[in-house]
């Protein structure tokens, strides 16, 4: 099952846990789940700096040859996904 189908059975079918902390426990496994679904960085144009689509925090890149080296935020964990920025 991949982390998009998970969620998608989250939302519809709930956790079914009996316990008044349901929603927060459930808003967290979805937030987890989410993080782990790549996302775009969003580049500056002015600046050439890149920032994260979820903290919105400064990416600093490593760049080995024509590849960026970095999958995940390292401030929040959000993946993220370089296929048309490099």
């Amino acid at each position: 099952m991949i982390p998009q189908e998970a969620i998608f059975f989250i939302k519809e079918c709930g956790l079914n846990i009996e316990n008044p902390t349901h929603d927060i426990v459930e808003d967290c496994i979805v937030s987890a789940l989410e993080k782990q679904t790549p996302k775009k960085p969003i580049e500056a144009v002015q600046t050439g700096f890149f920032w994260c689509p979820d903290c919105k925090r400064a990416i600093k890149m490593r760049i080995e040859g024509s590849k960026i080296n970095i999958s995940y935020c390292p401030f929040c964990g959000q993946a993220l996904d370089w296929r048309e920025t490099e």
